[in-house]
């Protein structure tokens, strides 16, 4: 099974709270990285396919039909991104609430 290096990294020994911070902050980092990735593949992947000539008698409406349905995956993907970006800024401070009382 392959590991995200960045997070691998991270020990959860000594102090807790800067473990959690640390990994709440490249957890951040890496759904902001995805994201913004994921957002340029939406439009060239849509762009590329969009290009591609369908069936004759379509005029390519077929083709720029699909090219939207698969760029919808890839902005999914991206929202699924934005996700970890928020949730791993929120996972220090969850920490420090339940476990910490502040």
């Amino acid at each position: 099974m392959a590991h995200i290096d960045e997070l691998a990294w991270i020990e959860f020994r000594g102090s807790l709270g800067e473990a959690f911070l640390d990994y709440g902050e490249v957890l951040e980092e890496i759904g902001r990285q995805w994201k913004f990735e994921l957002e340029l593949a939406a439009g060239e992947a849509e762009a590329a396919i969009a290009s591609l000539k369908g069936h004759w008698y379509l005029v390519g409406v077929d083709t720029k039909w699909k090219a939207r349905q698969i760029a919808k995956r890839l902005k999914r993907m991206q929202e699924m991104a934005h996700g970890i970006e928020s949730h791993g800024r929120r996972f220090h401070g969850a920490y420090r609430k339940h476990f910490l009382g502040r």
